[in-house]
């Protein structure tokens, strides 16, 4: 059996001698050399690829690493000013609704969330995550949360409708802040516009920009919430020896979130 091993061995070592004058042979006239060139340009890639990332330290300069580390930083105080000023977004409506309760403080409040809008898109109304059992009644003020955006017409358990101030179907005792002229407000989004104030007499002069707000005559609605300002002429009604005067409200309809519900305010808080 040894004599047999020692024969391979010997077989083995006569055909690498052979392989390697051959191939010696090849190389030598470049007949090697597409084969050659071929495993260079497949290998060569990761080869550059390791080399970058071992020895990507070892290569640049030290103004390089500087500013590697500079980017790096700026990078991540970016993202944490995003952070920053995702979270002061979420907490902005809630220091202006404790901003409103400061300067309320005989007003009951209660925040609600909108969790939907009129399906149909024929009204504008919205739906509220609050309902009879957080003390919501048909009839109260919704605010957003220093200007008017509608009332509640609607009321189950656990949800409200709230008809938004630019509706047609809204309407609500308004008075001018300088003149102290009333009149009521109603909603024209039906009809092409915003808002107008109607019956306003005529011997008053609206002036541009003047500030519109509730008149308290209207049950469950306090005085001097702001409705929004008048814009534009006057129109005069002949017949009633009225005018009627254009409003643009004062709350953003389309961006509304966070809204707040009056449940009371003095002496019809203190009556319920």
């Amino acid at each position: 059996m040894s004599t047999i091993g020692i024969r391979q061995t010997i077989l083995l070592v006569i055909l690498f001698v052979v392989a390697a004058v051959a191939l010696i042979a090849l190389d030598s006239s470049s007949a090697l050399s597409p084969l050659r060139s071929g495993l260079r340009s497949a290998v060569d890639p990761a080869i550059s690829w390791i080399d970058r990332v071992t020895d990507r330290n070892q290569n640049q300069t030290p103004l390089e690493i500087q500013l590697e580390q500079v980017t790096k930083e700026r990078d991540e105080l970016l993202a944490a000013n995003v952070r920053l000023q995702a979270e002061y977004d979420a907490l902005a409506p809630i220091q202006d609704i404790l901003g409103v309760q400061d300067a309320h403080p005989d007003w009951d409040v209660l925040v609600a969330k909108v969790v939907n809008t009129d399906p149909s898109g024929l009204q504008k109304l919205v739906t509220i995550d609050k309902g009879s059992a957080d003390g919501i009644e048909v009839g109260m003020a919704v605010i957003d949360p220093n200007y008017l955006v509608g009332y509640v017409t609607g009321v189950d358990e656990h949800t409200a409708r709230i008809t938004l101030a630019i509706d047609a179907t809204f309407a609500i005792g308004a008075q001018l802040l300088d003149s102290k002229q009333t009149g009521i407000a109603y909603g024209q989004w039906q009809y092409g516009g915003r808002m107008s104030m109607k019956n306003v007499s005529r011997d008053v002069t609206p002036k541009e920009g003047e500030i519109v707000m509730t008149s308290g005559e209207t049950a469950k609605i306090p005085p001097a919430i702001i409705i929004g300002q008048v814009t534009g002429s006057p129109t005069v009604n002949n017949q009633s020896d009225s005018q009627t005067i254009e409003i643009l409200p004062a709350a953003n309809f389309d961006n509304l979130s966070l809204v707040t519900v009056i449940l009371g305010f003095g002496e019809d808080q203190n009556d319920s």
